[in-house]
C-alpha cells in the first residue's frame, strides 16, 4: 500500500470513529421525551445531563492534548471510543438522574479524546498545505453522525425499548475500537528530507 493510500485509509478510520462519537454526543439530544421519562426527570433535569456532557468534554481538552501527543491518536481513540461504549451501557440501564449522569460524563470524557485525536493523524500524515482542507472535511462528515443518531435512534426507540437501543449505541463503540485496532498504525510515516531552494 503507498503512503497516500494509507494515509487515506487511516484518516477514514478516524473520521469513521468520530462519526460514532458525535452520533454518542447527540444521543441524548434525540431520546430527550424518553429520557425524561425514563429517568424521572424534567426539563432541568435534561439540561443538567446535557451541560455536565458539555463541561466534561470541554475540561478533558487539555489533559486530552498532552495524552495525545504521549500516547498516539490510536491508543486515544481506542480508548474514547470503548469509554463512549461504556457511558452508552451505563445510560441503557440508569433508571434515575445518578445513572444518567454517569452515562453523559462517560460520553463527554470519551468524546473529547475523538476529534482531536483524529486532527493528529491528519498532522502526521498528509502534507501540511492539505492539512486545512482535511481538518474540515473532518468537521463538515462528522456531522452524519448527528443525522444519524435522529430517525435510526427514535424508531429503535419506539420499536425496541430505551435498554435494546442504547445498548445497540455502545455496540458501535465496540465496534469502532476493533476497527481502530485492526487498521490503525500510530508510526510517523517516512518523509523525505527536502532542501530549501532560493527562488
Amino acid at each position: 500500500m503507498t503512503p497516500r493510500a494509507k494515509a487515506g485509509l487511516f484518516w477514514a478510520v478516524g473520521v469513521l470513529a468520530y462519526v460514532i462519537a458525535v452520533f454518542h454526543r447527540q444521543s441524548l439530544g434525540v431520546s430527550g421525551i424518553e429520557a425524561a421519562a425514563r429517568l424521572g426527570v424534567g426539563a432541568a433535569g435534561l439540561s443538567v445531563l446535557a451541560m455536565l456532557q458539555l463541561l466534561v468534554y470541554a475540561a478533558m481538552q487539555v489533559p486530552v492534548g498532552v495524552l495525545v501527543d504521549r500516547f498516539g491518536s490510536k491508543r486515544m481513540l481506542v480508548t474514547g471510543a470503548v469509554v463512549m461504549g461504556c457511558g452508552e451501557l451505563v445510560f441503557a440501564f440508569a433508571d434515575g438522574l445518578t445513572g444518567g449522569i454517569a452515562g453523559r460524563a462517560l460520553i463527554g470524557c470519551g468524546d473529547a479524546m475523538t476529534f482531536i485525536s483524529v486532527i493528529r493523524l491528519v498532522n502526521v500524515h498528509f502534507p501540511a498545505h492539505r492539512n486545512p482542507l482535511m481538518v474540515q472535511l473532518t468537521g463538515l462528515i462528522g456531522q452524519v453522525g448527528a443525522i444519524a443518531s435522529t430517525v435510526p435512534l427514535i424508531h429503535s426507540l419506539r420499536v425496541n425499548g430505551w435498554t435494546p437501543t442504547f445498548v445497540g449505541a455502545a455496540g458501535l463503540g465496540v465496534v469502532s475500537a476493533v476497527l481502530l485496532l485492526v487498521v490503525l498504525r500510530d508510526s510517523r510515516p517516512a518523509r523525505t528530507a527536502e532542501r530549501p531552494s532560493l527562488g
